[in-house]
């Protein structure tokens, strides 16, 4: 019996036009993504699995992009570019819960907006938790961060589902014996909770 449901938040809650911020930040300031990217693969990693601060790190950055206002600035600019969440997929998780599921977020993220996405979008009002890399020092394509929620949660592996659009943390759910699908369309989804009733 199904207990618990996690949600990938960045590609399934929260579905931006761009995959990738860093896509969107070369686009909208005319940065190469080859100046942007060392960024993304050393330092965000890093603050992603909680061992350095994203504000120890980007001001280097930001002087080399050419960046001519405030890291807050940047922050917003950043968080704010991921804040739609869908519709759709709140209502699919606020009908679980009805039916007594737990719902969490899962998100490999650090800080800063694993705290915006939870308090200022107010997601921490539309879901029972949320599961960040940050707070596990795990991403979410490490086996590590799916055993410290099934720890957490104290339920049986197969007790929980999980959808994600990346294939590798699927992969890495299956791995401790969690139920997990690739997200590819709500329409997938949805079909694949039609064992409840009415959603």
């Amino acid at each position: 019996m199904v207990k618990a449901i996690l949600l990938d938040l960045d590609g399934l809650v929260i579905r931006p036009r761009h995959k990738y911020f860093s896509e969107k930040l070369s686009e909208d300031y005319k940065i190469p993504l080859s100046e942007i990217m060392p960024f993304f693969k050393n330092e965000y990693k890093l603050a992603a699995k909680g061992e350095v601060g994203i504000r120890e790190v980007l001001p280097l950055y930001l002087k080399k992009w050419g960046w001519k206002k405030s890291l807050d600035d940047f922050l917003t600019y950043w968080f704010e570019s991921e804040k739609t969440p869908d519709t759709n997929i709140l209502e699919i998780s606020k009908k679980l819960r009805e039916k007594g599921l737990k719902v969490y977020l899962v998100s490999n993220n650090e800080k800063e907006r694993a705290n915006y996405v939870m308090k200022d979008l107010g997601l921490k009002n539309l879901f029972d938790g949320g599961y960040f890399s940050c707070n596990l020092g795990f991403t979410k394509s490490e086996p590590e961060f799916f055993q410290k929620i099934l720890e957490d949660l104290k339920f049986k592996s197969g007790e929980i589902m999980h959808w994600d659009d990346d294939p590798k943390e699927v992969d890495a759910a299956k791995s401790v014996g969690i139920n997990a699908k690739l997200y590819t369309s709500f329409e997938n989804f949805k079909d694949s909770l039609s064992f409840f009733p009415k959603l």
